[in-house]
């Protein structure tokens, strides 16, 4: 598995690329991370805290859909 930090300087990672593009597949998409339900959102704090130590900003969740679409 795989992080790496964006133009922006943010971090996304593999695990949260597929797990967002999972549930694409399933036809749940989202624009904004303030659109997760709250099982989605604590499965992403979830596969940050377990990959980098600490949950995702805001902000990273932006670019992490953003790279997912």
């Amino acid at each position: 598995m795989g992080w790496w930090q964006t133009v922006a300087g943010r971090v996304i990672g593999d695990a949260p690329a597929d797990y967002i593009e999972e549930l694409g597949r399933m036809g749940q998409l989202f624009v904004e991370p303030s659109e997760f339900p709250r099982h989605v959102r604590e499965r992403l704090d979830a596969l940050y805290v377990e990959g980098l130590g600490r949950e995702p900003t805001e902000t990273e969740l932006s670019e992490l859909l953003s790279f997912s679409r």
